[in-house]
This record gives structure tokens, C-alpha cells and sequence, in this order.
């Protein structure tokens, strides 16, 4: 092989390889961490910061891929983004190889916004998200709405959204990010929104992960049940998510979920809501998916039993 060649075939290879790194895991697991800022004083900032930081360092101790703080979790001036803030929570993003999402006013070209930055495990930006829905509080402020369509957010773990405090209400933006791929939805909020948040995650079959300035922060299984809170004695809540988790109506699915259980033992994780007739079935091996199993087994999720049936019924009344 000629120089040429062998340099070029060199540099399709590490450019594979380079590709396949930046693939998400066939099968995520995914630990995640929120981080609240009840009890703390926000009237001063410096303060606020340090405090903050030392409950973010507390919750290093769960290992996260990624931790959130609150919606403008430091208040006063807007900061442009990368600033002091940013090169801080870089820092830390960087030291633990965690993704770090956190709220700021933010200003640029010459416009504030509410915003969520979002950082990898290296401390470099991946993006920001405007609130959409400023409240009229904000608006008087000079706080301008940002693009009402919801991005969505590449992180080697998968798709991720992120929706900030007043944006709770227009629940089609949560739809939205579903319909994107986000399988693992950000708040950060000055409150806990918590029936709504429990509502919108089972309505979606999404997780749902809070951070709240006030009050409780949570972490939403898809079913909208409640899988780890901050508290009392802990101000960080902290959960491994199984991204592939989905929803299953028990019609023409109970006995193939026993048989993949009883295949695949503990490599999976099947849960029973019997006052409901659901079940959720998550694979908790990396090199098995979900998606792996309702082809083996001849699973219908839920989704796709709603449309089979919705079909059936449509049918059955062109014939009336």
C-alpha cells in the first residue's frame, strides 16, 4: 500500500471509530442527579453560589452522568454565556465527567433571556434553551420569550429536553420533545409543579427530572410515579434511569412478559401496576434493548396498542 492510500485508510478508520464513540449506548442506563436549593439564602449571591457548589459536591458522591440546578439558580445581573458562572460549573463538569445543566439570566446580542445552559463531561457548551414562556413578571423585567418550538439535546447517553418553571402549562412543548426523541426531560423551576410534572411524565412516557430553588426537587419514572425526592437531610435527589424503560397495557401481554422474565431473570426489570392493568419493562444489560425484547416475544407497547385499537374502531364504524 502507497503512503496515500495507507494515510487515507488510516483516517476512515479513526473517523469510524470516532463516529461510533459519538453513538449513544445501545441500552443507557442513566444516573442522574438533581440538586435543590431549599433552606439557602438567595439574598446573597457569593454566598449562594458557594453553598450551592458544596450541595453539588455532596451529590458527586452518586457518580451522576448528569446534574441539574435550579432555574436561575444564582440571581442579579444577566451573564453572558460562557462568564464566571459557566467557567465555574465547567470546572466542575469537567472534574466528575458529568453532564451539568443549570439555569442563569443570560444576555446576548443585546436581549435577556431565562435560560438553561447545558455543559458535557468536558465543560464545553452543548447548548442553551430560552424559556418560552417568560411570566408577566418576567416580561416587565425585560426577559424576552424564547423560539416556542422545544429543541432537543445530543448527549452520549441519548436525546434529552428541557422545559423551565412557567413552560409546565403548554403541555404541547412536552409533547413535542417526545415526538423529538427526548426520552429524559429537564425542569428547572422555582417551584415543584409536582401533579403536573407526574401528569405530563406518564402522559408522555418520559422521565421527568426537577431542580427547584424552593422546595422539593424530583425524579419521574414514566409512569409519573415519584423515584427519588431531595429532602430535610439530603438537598440532592439521585436515580439510575433505564432510558429504554416503556409502557405496556397487560391485553395480549402477560404471558410473554413471564416468559421474557423468566428468560432473562434478572437482566431485566418488569413491573407490575396491577390496579391500572400496565406493566413497564426496562433492560437493565447494556447489550439488550427493550426494543430487542418486543421483537422477541411479540410485545405491544402501549402506544402502538392505542393506534391498533383506534384502527379497529375506526373500521368498525365505516362499516355501521
Amino acid at each position: 500500500m502507497n503512503t496515500a492510500k495507507h494515510l487515507r485508510s488510516l483516517l476512515l478508520c479513526a473517523w469510524a471509530a470516532a463516529a461510533v464513540a459519538a453513538e449513544p449506548p445501545r441500552n443507557p442506563v442513566v444516573r442522574v442527579v438533581t440538586v435543590g436549593q431549599e433552606y439557602l439564602d438567595r439574598g446573597n449571591r457569593d454566598r449562594l453560589l458557594e453553598d450551592t457548589m458544596e450541595r453539588l459536591d455532596r451529590a458527586a458522591a452518586f457518580r451522576p452522568d448528569i446534574a441539574a440546578l435550579p432555574e436561575v439558580f444564582l440571581p442579579g445581573e444577566p451573564e453572558v454565556v460562557p462568564g464566571p458562572v459557566t467557567r465555574r460549573l465547567a470546572a466542575w463538569a469537567e472534574r466528575h465527567s458529568s453532564y451539568v445543566l443549570f439555569g442563569l439570566r443570560t444576555k446576548a446580542n443585546g436581549r435577556m433571556h431565562n435560560t438553561a445552559v447545558l455543559l458535557d463531561r468536558r465543560g464545553q457548551l452543548v447548548g442553551q434553551y430560552h424559556k418560552a414562556h417568560p411570566t408577566e413578571g418576567e416580561l416587565k423585567d425585560g426577559v424576552q420569550p424564547g423560539d416556542p418550538e422545544p429543541p432537543v439535546f445530543q448527549t452520549d447517553f441519548g436525546l434529552i429536553g428541557i422545559q423551565i418553571c412557567f413552560d409546565v402549562n403548554w403541555w404541547e412543548s412536552w409533547k413535542r420533545l417526545k415526538q423529538k426523541g427526548a426520552r429524559l426531560i429537564f425542569f428547572p423551576a422555582a417551584y415543584p409543579a409536582d401533579r403536573q410534572l407526574s401528569a405530563l411524565a406518564v402522559a408522555n412516557q418520559v422521565f421527568i427530572a426537577s431542580a427547584t430553588n424552593s422546595r422539593v426537587s424530583r425524579i419521574y419514572d414514566i409512569t409519573g410515579e415519584v423515584l427519588s425526592a431531595s429532602g430535610r437531610f439530603q438537598h440532592w435527589a439521585g436515580a439510575e434511569l433505564p432510558l429504554g424503560r416503556r409502557l405496556f397495557e397487560v391485553d395480549f401481554n402477560t404471558a410473554k412478559a413471564q416468559a421474557a422474565q423468566k428468560k432473562y431473570g434478572s437482566r431485566i426489570d418488569l413491573k407490575w401496576y396491577h390496579e391500572d392493568d400496565w406493566f413497564t419493562l426496562a433492560s437493565l444489560d447494556p447489550n439488550l434493548t427493550v426494543e430487542d425484547l418486543v421483537a422477541e416475544f411479540g410485545l405491544t407497547p402501549l402506544n402502538e396498542y392505542r393506534e391498533r385499537a383506534t384502527k379497529a374502531v375506526e373500521a368498525a364504524r365505516r362499516t355501521r
